[in-house]
């Protein structure tokens, strides 16, 4: 077969599927091509956008190290290469949530080869599960992530390492060429660095985690997710690695397994129901009449709500690209409740700019924040972003970071700045509603409004 293998969003050289299937059927391969399609991030912000390349480039430049130079093509040519090259099938990862856009994903890009008439071999890359291994005694999927873990805790087992050679890879992969707009440039071994990033965690910080994962202050997590993300990370090996360590911390290591299998558990609920990647899980909700206050809405996007630990997280993604969990519950319950803003609205702006993003488990959890979705937070159960402030950076130390207005103001101020903004002007000259905005809703009016709503369905 003449064969050709998608390897973005795959952007490894260790325990990669896609090079430990080319292994096991070289013998049935008689050309072998390496196709790197270049995703069109233009209406991406500018962070995410610059993060995606430089994991391009580190990756392409790995790949010359042993000898293999892929196609380097823009999706919208991939079709023209693939028949310039007269494949006869492909390769594809059929796992990825994390494509920018869903038009690059598997349902997408099957049907696109098939329509050529070229046979797709889809792969699993970026997940541990297999969906249909997952299901419950009526084959349907879990839709209570409890039951899901209980019923599939026992089959995450430690495997082997993928067993194949780059040199050989390199010896039977065609030399390719760049067709893109994409101009490649030798960079740092992001991969080499993400390993080391992550043994450290497990080495030294994982016996805090279940302590601090939700201290927004020491933003102590494990940065996996990015790499996860773009497939530079194998699930399969960081599950190894929390087996091999997980006697001499159960509970840690139990609870970092758990956090991996909510990101199973949306992928599986997202392969089955792929339409409540635009409407409610919960069909009654897809009725609701959310608010269309843009006003609002460009506030809560600039980080200009009145609520800092609201606006630190915004301002801090629109110049990152990060956000701590907690942060991302906060801010989602404020858009969907205090605002009653749709949360697609939410969702496609994270899509935006989330160097994490994933599909699935984006998707899915707004949907829990907004209520509307599979096992979802009740909706009388609202997030106070103030007692969130107190409870989560109870020092003020991630706001007055993030916001330089509040640098040197005293921590009992800095929760909840429209309530002593006589302090502020008598002891720090900050005035509110002119240095910083006074709260553009109301907690209490805005739950009652909430309460309201909801117990119409």
């Amino acid at each position: 077969m003449h064969l050709g293998i998608l390897l973005n969003r795959v952007f490894r050289l260790e325990g990669n599927p896609l090079f430990n299937y080319i292994a096991e059927h070289l013998h049935e391969i008689e050309k072998l091509y390496l196709i790197l399609p270049i995703e069109d991030l233009s209406d991406a912000a500018s962070v995410k956008r610059e993060h995606y390349h430089k994991m391009v480039e580190s990756f392409v430049s790995n790949l010359s190290k042993s000898n293999i130079s892929p196609y380097i093509v823009n999706y919208d040519k991939l079709g023209e290469l693939s028949a310039d090259l007269n494949l006869s099938h492909i390769l594809v990862g059929r796992d990825i949530m994390s494509y920018h856009s869903d038009i690059y994903d598997y349902p997408h890009i099957k049907a696109a080869f098939q329509k050529q008439g070229i046979d797709v071999i889809g792969q699993r890359v970026n997940h541990y599960f297999l969906p249909t291994k997952t299901l419950n005694q009526q084959q349907k999927p879990y839709k209570v992530f409890t039951s899901f873990y209980k019923a599939n805790r026992k089959n995450i087992i430690s495997k082997p390492t993928k067993n194949y050679q780059l040199k050989q890879l390199s010896l039977y992969a065609e030399k390719g060429t760049n067709q893109s707009h994409f101009n490649v440039n030798m960079n740092n071994n992001i991969e080499r660095q993400a390993r080391k990033a992550w043994q450290s965690f497990l080495n030294n910080d994982i016996s805090y985690y279940q302590q601090w994962n939700d201290d927004v202050a020491l933003d102590f997590v494990s940065g996996i997710s990015q790499y996860l993300a773009y497939g530079v990370l194998d699930i399969q090996e960081i599950l190894n690695d929390l087996l091999d360590v997980y006697d001499q911390d159960e509970a840690n290591c139990e609870s970092f397994i758990r956090e991996l299998m909510f990101r199973e558990f949306y992928y599986v609920l997202m392969v089955y129901y792929p339409e409540t990647a635009k409407v409610s899980f919960s069909e009654k909700y897809r009725r609701m009449q959310w608010s269309n206050n843009q006003t609002h809405f460009d506030a809560w996007k600039q980080g200009q709500t009145g609520y800092p630990i609201v606006d630190a997280a915004m301002q801090k993604l629109n110049r990152t690209g990060l956000m701590h969990n907690r942060l991302r519950m906060v801010v989602s319950q404020f858009l969907t409740k205090h605002l009653f803003i749709d949360w697609t609205w939410g969702e496609s702006y994270f899509r935006k700019y989330l160097l994490d993003y994933d599909s699935a488990s984006n998707v899915h959890g707004w949907q829990w924040s907004a209520s509307t979705g599979t096992d979802a937070v009740p909706y009388f159960r609202m997030f106070n972003p103030i007692r969130q402030s107190e409870r989560f950076d109870s020092k003020g130390y991630f706001i007055k970071y993030q916001l330089e207005i509040f640098e040197n103001v005293e921590e009992k101020y800095v929760h909840n700045p429209t309530k002593y903004r006589n302090e502020l002007l008598e002891k720090y000259q900050v005035e509110v509603g002119k240095d910083y905005p006074k709260t553009i809703v109301d907690h209490k009016a805005s739950r009652e409004y909430v309460m309201h709503q909801f117990k119409q369905f």
